[in-house]
Formats: C-alpha cells, structure tokens, sequence
C-alpha cells in the first residue's frame, strides 16, 4: 500500500502535528502581547485568548488566580510560554508561564468604551424601562432558527406558560451577514403586534458576541416600541444591547423566564389564595357565630332585666293604683256614710219609732187636717204596723170658732 493510499487516524495527525510544534524553537519561551477577550477563571487556573486586528490565539496560565493575577477583558498583557496542542480537542494554545500588565488598553475595549460614551450622551442609556405584561399572548423571539438558544425558549415557555405564541425573526448572530439580518428582524418585529420582544443568542466567545454591541443595532433596540428582553451570551456576558433594554437577562433561558409567568405558581397561588379565603370565611363564621351567641346571652340577659325592671315598676304602678283605689274606696266609704245618716234622718220610720204616726188618706200622706172630711177613711202607720180610722166629726168649725 502506498503513502498516499494510507489511511491516518485523528490521534496520528494531532500527535504528528504536536511533535512539529515540540520540535519547534520559535513556539517555545515565545513572548506575545495582545488584548485580554474571554477572560475566565476555572479551579485555580486563567483561560482568556489575546487578540489583535487579525487574529486570536487561545491562553491558560496555570495556577494564575493562586498567583494573584488578576486580568481582565481589554486589557493590554505580554506574555511569555510555549506554544503546545492540546490534543483531546486538535486546538493549540499557548501555556503561559508569566504574564504582564501593559499600560495601554485594547483596540477592542477602546472601541466598546467610545461607543459607550457616545451613546451615553445621546440619553440612550437612561431612558425609562417599559413594563412587561404580566399574561403575554404574543412573544417576538429574534434569533437563528437553528440555535440551541431559540429550543431552550420554546421549551421554557412551553413549560411554564404553554398558552402564549410564539413568532420567530430569524436571523444570523454571526457572521458577515449578521449585522443586515439582525437589523431587518428587529425592525419587522417592531411592526408587528407583539406583546415582549426577546432578543437571544448563546455564549460565545467576546468576538461572536461583538455584534450586539453594534451602534446602529444599540440604537435601533432603544427605539423598539414593544418592551425588550435581552438573553445574550451567559451569566458574565454583557454587551451594550443589555443596557438599551427593558430586563437584561442573564441568558435565553432566563429572557424566556422573565416574559411568562410560571402556570405551576399561577395555580399554587390560586390555590394557596383560595384555601386562605376558606381559612378566612370559615374564621369569620366561627368569629360572627360566636359573637351571635354572645349577642344572644347578652340579649337574654338584657330581656331578664328588662322584664325585671319593668316587673318591678308594674309592680310599683299597681302599688300606687291600689293605694289611689284604696284611696277612693275610703272617700266613697265616707260619702256612703254621710249619706246613709243623712237618709236616716230623712227616714220617717225614725219618727215613727219616737211615737209620731203617719196619716195617710188614699195613699196620700195627710199634711193638714184642712184635707180631712168627715167620715173619711185614714190609714195610721205606727212603728209598728197600721190600722185604719174613720173621721168621725168635723174638728175644723171648733178650731175656727
């Protein structure tokens, strides 16, 4: 079999090539400098990548954060190591031995900083934050189509707010044409009826995420009409486009949680919301019942005095009734008295009974002897009974003469 016929595995070229860089002597105790990106710190050891105009090569110094180094993006650093391949992923990097600070800044962060400034006092950075709805219907999402960043949305919001939907504004997030396609999805979102806006993209190295430090696209998000959630890069990224937005989250994940409310706590809410109301109407029943049973004790006892008081002034009234007719009986008692003697002494059986008679001629009583005849029958009424006379001879002729 022939050279050119062979067949080389993936460890035969990878370990062909580290041997071309140990042997050599221009990639060992090689000094460079460049501008910090990717700075990172992991289990004691820096890894950032230095760059300038046209190329970027990819750094780890061992130990550094046990050191006391300490760097930082955009700055300027000299450094010196070998460069070596780290086989496992075909990459080669330079394993930096000892590092300096330079005093100049980098082009990168000089860039970022004159953009910053500039839009600064254009205001764009200290315009009022829009609100985000609470129950939104209609969510734009501005990325690539093909990213992980656009599925973990769709999942999140699938998960917690499956009701919403969801219009995608596809559009590169690197590359030469990323900057068009971005500025065209951002400015189709904005005329669209659309509740939140959520503009995302992956974790990148601090190039790959340059774009969303763009000017034109910094400005044209500050004039987004719909409220703006930005999930770009991870956790310690932050790009300008952060700072033009209404909530900044930390990645697309964390944009898609910041647009939809969680049903799951919706309903633990509801739930917990609806057993206090129970906890409450059932307290206020047991509180209004037992103030009912002490209104009703209260009312019982009120009506035992009220009727004890009323009995004791019936009693006091009927008191004074009975002296008032006890009273009056007394009065009438004495008038019945004063009459009674009154009526004996116009009772003519009284006279009777101290020897008087009445004389009475045809049941008319005799007042005069003028009214006597002679030979008229009288009645004589003693005390104790009647007889009848005759008048036997004329009187009145004698008492005349």
């Amino acid at each position: 079999m022939s050279f050119i016929d062979r067949v080389y595995s993936v460890s035969d070229i990878t370990f062909y090539i580290e041997n071309l860089f140990l042997g050599d002597p221009k990639l060992t105790d090689v000094t460079v400098a460049g501008e910090v990106i990717d700075c990172k710190s992991r289990n004691g050891h820096l890894f950032f990548s230095l760059r300038d105009d046209y190329a970027t090569i990819g750094c780890i110094l061992f130990g550094g954060a046990y050191m006391g180094v300490s760097i930082m993006d955009g700055q300027m650093v000299q450094v010196t190591g070998d460069v070596r391949v780290y086989a496992l992923r075909g990459q080669y990097r330079l394993l930096c031995k000892r590092l300096k600070l330079l005093p100049s800044r980098g082009t990168m962060f000089l860039k970022l900083k004159e953009t910053y400034e500039r839009l600064s006092k254009l205001g764009l950075f200290s315009k009022p934050k829009k609100s985000l709805p609470k129950f939104p219907s209609k969510i734009g999402v501005i990325t690539s189509r093909n990213s992980a960043a656009f599925q973990d949305i769709l999942r999140t919001i699938s998960e917690r707010f499956p009701f919403v939907k969801v219009v995608l504004y596809h559009t590169a997030v690197q590359g030469e044409e990323a900057k068009r396609e971005l500025m065209k999805a951002l400015l189709d979102a904005n005329s669209d009826e659309l509740d939140v806006v959520i503009i995302a993209r992956g974790g990148g190295a601090t190039e790959d995420l340059w774009l969303f430090n763009d000017e034109e696209v910094v400005m044209v998000v500050h004039s987004m009409r719909h409220p703006v959630i930005t999930g770009v890069g991870h956790q310690i990224d932050t790009v300008l486009v952060d700072l033009v937005a209404d909530v900044a989250a930390h990645t697309p994940t964390a944009a898609a949680q910041y647009a939809v409310p969680d049903i799951r706590e919706i309903v633990e809410k509801v739930r917990h919301s609806l057993k206090l109301s129970f906890v409450n109407l059932m307290t206020t029943w047991n509180n209004a019942n037992e103030r009912s049973k002490e209104l009703l004790k209260e009312a019982r006892r009120n009506s035992i005095d009220l009727l004890q008081r009323f009995e004791m002034r019936l009693k006091s009234k009927f008191g004074e009734l009975k002296s008032l007719l006890e009273d009056r009986i007394d009065s009438l008692e004495r008038n019945l008295e004063l009459l009674r003697i009154k009526l004996d002494l116009l009772n003519p059986m009284n006279e009777l009974n101290r020897g008087y008679v009445i004389v009475e001629k045809n049941g008319v009583k005799v007042r005069s002897k003028n009214e006597l005849n002679e030979n008229d029958i009288l009645l004589l009424r003693f005390h104790d009974g009647s007889v009848r006379v005759i008048v036997d001879e004329d009187r009145r002729i004698d008492e005349r003469t």
